[in-house]
This record gives C-alpha cells, structure tokens and sequence, in this order.
C-alpha cells in the first residue's frame, strides 16, 4: 500500500517519503501536506424527527400486554425543503400542518423576537434578504423544532412543493389518485399538467388514474406575472400497492422465526413495515385479534408455559374516504397483509457458572454478517483467505480475535456474535469489556447487544436486549433502522438504501484495498438487510487542514473513546478496551429488561457515514472478556 508522508498524532509527527508497508501497527493514519489518505488493518478510518418512547400501559389479559405510544409533534412544512420565496411588500403566509399537538403551543421566532403565536404564519417582511424563522411547537409531553428561510425578493416567481413517499411513488393501477402541490406565489398564475409530455390538465390539482402498469413521467408548470417554475415525478403504476414486513430473526443465516420468551417476562415485538400509504396495525393472539393493539410495538407475556402464533396485520382500508399518502397526494382502496409470529414460551435455562477451566474471553463467532467495507474480503491487510462460506468467515473471525487481531464490522448494521463458554453475570457494575482501537479523533461507534439462552440450546436466537448508551433516546437516534446493501460489479462501489428513503454507496478505495468485492464473498443473495439503531455520526472535516475526525460519544459503544474505559490515552491506536453493564439492557420500549446474567453478544456498527477518501465508518473489534471473572484487571 501507498501510504503518506506524515505520521500525524497528538505526540509526534514523521516524516518519510511514499513506501510500500506491510505492517500491522496501530498507526491511524498519514498525510501528505493537508490530505488525510486511509491505511491498513488496525489503523482507523475517520471519518422525519423521529423519536419513540414506548410505555408498558396496561394488562387486557392474563396473557396479553397493549401499548400506548407517546411521541412528540410532528411539524410537517408546506415546502418540501423548507425555503419560501415572497416577493417584498407581499404577505408570506406559511401553513405547516400538525400532528401529535393536544394542548400545543404554538411560536414564530425571527432575529430573537417572536413574531406568531399562532399555528399558521402570515407575515410581511419590508425588506430583501434572507430571514431564518424557528417554529417551536410544545405539548405536555414533548417539544419539536423546525429551521425556516424566507427569501424576501423582488421577483418571486412560483415555488412548487410536491411531497412523494420516501420509499417512492407506486400506485396501484385503476385508482385514483389526487395530486394537490402546495404552491407559493400563486396569485393570478396559470398551471399545466403534462404526462410522458402530453397535456392532461390545466387546474391546481390532478387526478392521476392509469390502468396499464409501468413509469410515468408526470410535470406540473406553473407560471406567474414573476417567472415559472416547474416540478417532475415518477410514479410506478403496479398491479398492487406493496406492503412489506419483515420481522427480523436474531439471527441472519437462520430460517427460523420463533420468538423465544422466559416466562414471567414480556416479549416486545416490532416489526418493519414498508408501505407508501399511512396504514393501520392490528395484533391478533391465536387467531383472535387483541383488542386495543393496534400500536407498531406489540408486548406479549404469557401467563404459562407453550407455543403461540402472534399475527401481526398491516391493512391500508380506505373505501370511501381518501387517505393521505403524503400531504399532498390522498388515494381510495384496500390492500392488507399478514405476518405470523410463532412464539414459545418456556422456563428459562439456568445459569451456567464459571468453573475451573472456563475462559474469561468469548470461545465461539456465531455469525460474521459485516456490511460491505473496504478491509472485507481484504487479504493484504485483514487476513482473509478467499472464506466463501458463512462457517469459514465465523472460523476467520475467530481466530483473529483468538490472537488479538481486530475483526473489521464494515459500513452501519455490519455485526459480530460471539458467545462464552459460561455465563456473564449482572453484578451491577462492568461485567464485560469489549477492545477496539478508537482514540480521540477516530471513534467508529459499535452498538452493544446481549441475550439470555434462554432456551437452553446453546445457539444465540432468543432476543436481543440493546445495551443503553450516551445517545439512545435522543431525536436524533434512530431505533428502527434498517439498510439494503446491493452485491456491486466486480470493482465498484457498493450501492445501499435505507428503510427512510436515503441512498448511498460504500466507495471502493482501490489504491489502498484493491479486492474486487467490499461485499461479503458468503453471502449468496444478491441483496441483503441490516436491522438495529444507527446514531448520529459526529464525522466532520476541517476546512483548514482537510483532516478527517470522527469525534467521540459519551459512553456506551465499542470502539469508542468514551467515559467508560479507564484510561482513554490512545496515541498509538492499540487494541483498548470499553467497559460495559448488563444492568443497561433495556426492552424495545426503553424499560430495564433487568437479565441477571447474559450468554452471548452482539456488536453493530453504529453510525452510516463516510469520511471522503478515507471510506466508510467501521466499527473494530478485537477481544470480549468476562470483567467479573478478570483476575488481571
């Protein structure tokens, strides 16, 4: 590998000219004048408002547990970026719409001062120029916040606002579909509606209805005494309105569904749904719906003992009334889907103690799932050897960690599950710790997961518990999320799309891993998804220096220089460890899951970013260790 000229740290700084180094060190990264170029192995790579506080409300049944969903405020804007245009002298008049909002208050904020207390603004602003406007809205339980620029000029031509679904617009061929764009500078102005380039419409709304399948190519123009402006969508006429659910299995190379729970506790289910229409859930027990469950999150606890079906059902139902597929696009039908849930319910296995004989660091890689990354499939420097199979890939990772050597996780959902040959105990303090190689500039957050085997069969695919940290509960911490990677062409970046209508792509990085696949070689489909929480990346570039930093989080995540490692003093980026708590597990409804000891773990790349010509974020690991049973520590 090329690599640059100036080792850079906190304490020193090396120079030396272009050279090929097969090493493994701990060194971060190199520089050549104000650019940061990626490197080898152990060395780092820098790099709608949601927020869901489920509460545990009450019991229907001996068997059954329902859930009210508290969130704060929705703000939806009446322009899809959130920018008006108002020509001086004229009213600008902003009218967002609510949800969420009993008992809310309402204020306008412009240059410190508040200038509305009412839901809608209408306002004139006397002078050109930019002004920024904050609308808060508080209830009882929760605030939210948007960031509003009014452009203030002396031409303002119209300004189109068409709201798609985030996942795109299909339709389903036959219905109708009504189109109502928010328009900003309306007054005196004209409308053309053109489909495939023909003309179909000359009045502020449409009626979209097309009766063969395939992609049609819809623009609307609109002109004023100002200027004219136009806006195109591509809308998909299928033969029936998709509704996806996926409820993910704990574990990926497993065909097997069962939902496996201790008696006495309460199974938390949340499935992920895709639909372009606002749906309507309903849980239903043995076949026989629950009454008041028709939350997204679903808690079920057995009263004893058995096998049961939980049925979640997904239904868009809208015969006589239109529904809202987006603020601006409202559609008449039916369309329902079904997913069973088979659950069973046992005594939970006991604790396995530590003995004689029994080590305090994980003895077995369960599954190896990485995302798509540049050091996967990487022989130079990661150590693969052509491992096409998901066992070769477990026996791969194992016996990097069985030497210390760091296991890359790849781009966000990429994961490791290892298990001991005992278990952990809760004692209430740091039962475990997990080595990475982050320091104070290069943190690739790694989410922790624990499980109980609680039935008993020594395999990880009873349920997950996410270990709570510095971010979780934050609006801007994502719990549902979930990331499609696409198998690319031989030496080409590897494309991706979420599950909240975002794309991107895992650059390949040629010079400096030059395999021809950053998509894992085992695994055999085509595409595959990656489920769990995604936080915030705190990745940012200097404008000075071109540096790449990825900035650190509290405490909580592998790899990560946070408040729960003893000495956070890294400059040579050698394997160290975070520390972490079993008391921190929590449900999917954030309440305690309180496990008195835990059988297996998980670490997942925690943050989708990249940091330029340094690649993905990836999370490193290196060494599980048992604290409790540490005699050295």
């Amino acid at each position: 590998m090329n690599l640059g000229q100036m080792l850079f740290n906190d304490k020193c700084k090396v120079f030396a000219p272009f050279y090929y180094i097969p090493m493994e060190i701990g060194i971060k990264y190199f520089l050549q004048g104000n650019f940061s170029i990626k490197i080898i192995n152990i060395m780092k790579k820098y790099l709608l408002l949601f927020s869901l506080t489920i509460f545990l409300f009450a019991c229907n049944k001996d068997e059954e547990i329902s859930q009210d969903v508290v969130v704060p405020p929705v703000i939806e804007l009446d322009s899809e970026d959130g920018i008006y245009v108002v020509k001086i002298g004229k009213e600008v008049v902003i009218e967002p719409t609510y949800q969420n909002v009993d008992y809310a208050v309402y204020s306008w904020k412009c240059n410190g001062r508040i200038i509305s207390d009412e839901p809608q603004l209408k306002y004139i602003f006397n002078e050109c120029g930019s002004y920024y406007v904050t609308l808060r809205v508080d209830t009882r339980d929760a605030s939210a916040e948007e960031e509003i620029r009014v452009d203030v000029n002396e031409l303002a031509p119209p300004v189109i606002s068409l709201v798609t679904p985030s996942i795109g617009l299909k339709v389903v061929a036959g219905r109708e579909y009504i189109l109502t764009p928010d328009i900003q500078n309306a007054e005196g102005a004209t409308y053309l509606w053109t489909l495939n380039g023909n003309e179909v419409g000359t009045e502020n709304t449409y009626t979209f209805k097309q009766d063969e399948l395939g992609t049609y190519e819809l623009t609307l123009t609109v002109t004023n005494e100002d200027g004219q402006s136009k806006k195109t969508v591509s809308i998909e006429v299928v033969d029936k309105l998709p509704i996806e659910i996926v409820v993910p299995s704990s574990l990926y190379f497993t065909e097997n569904n069962t939902k496996y729970v201790e008696l006495g506790r309460t199974l938390f289910v949340r499935p992920f749904v895709s639909i372009s229409a606002e749906p309507s859930y309903q849980w239903s027990l043995d076949g026989q719906p629950i009454e008041g469950a028709n939350s997204l999150v679903y808690g079920f606890k057995p009263a004893k003992t058995g096998e049961h079906t939980l049925t979640f059902t997904v239904k868009y139902d809208n015969q006589r009334t239109k529904a809202a597929l987006t603020r601006n696009i409202a559609v008449s039908g039916v369309d329902e889907v079904s997913v069973n849930i088979p659950v069973k319910c046992c005594e939970a296995a006991g604790k396995r103690p530590f003995a004689a004989g029994n080590s305090i660091y994980s003895n077995k890689v369960y599954e190896f799932v990485p995302a798509p990354g540049q050091f996967v499939n990487e022989t130079n420097t990661a150590g693969f050897n052509g491992e096409s199979t998901h066992e070769a890939a477990c026996a791969y990772a194992q016996k990097r960690l069985d030497n210390e050597q760091y296991v890359s996780l790849g781009g966000w959902g990429g994961y490791i599950v290892v298990g001991f040959d005992h278990s952990i105990e809760n004692k209430g303090g740091y039962d475990f710790s997990i080595k990475g190689n982050a320091f104070d500039s290069s943190n690739e957050p790694g989410i922790v997961w624990v499980m109980q085997d609680v039935n008993g069969d020594g395999l990880p695919n009873d349920e997950w518990y996410e270990l709570k940290g510095s971010e979780y509960g934050k609006p801007e911490t994502i719990q549902d999320y979930a990331v499609t990677y696409f198998r690319p062409g031989p030496n080409m970046d590897t494309q991706w799309q979420d599950n909240k209508g975002n794309k991107g792509a895992i650059d390949r990085l040629g010079n400096y891993h030059p395999q021809e696949f950053y998509y894992p070689l085992w695994i055999e489909e085509d595409s595959y998804t990656l489920y769990g929480t995604c936080l915030k990346a705190r990745t940012e570039q200097s404008p000075s220096t071109g540096m790449w930093s990825n900035n650190p989080f509290g405490w909580g995540y592998a790899d990560n220089i946070g408040d729960d490692m003893p000495d956070k003093n890294n400059p040579g980026a050698a394997a160290i460890g975070n520390f972490f708590k079993i008391s921190d597990a929590v449900n999917i409804d954030g309440t305690s899951a309180n496990l008195t000891h835990i059988d297996f773990i998980k670490v997942q790349t925690g943050v989708n970013v990249k940091a330029g010509w340094l690649g993905e974020n990836s999370t490193e690991v290196f060494k599980f260790c048992d604290e409790n049973n540490n005699n050295d520590k």
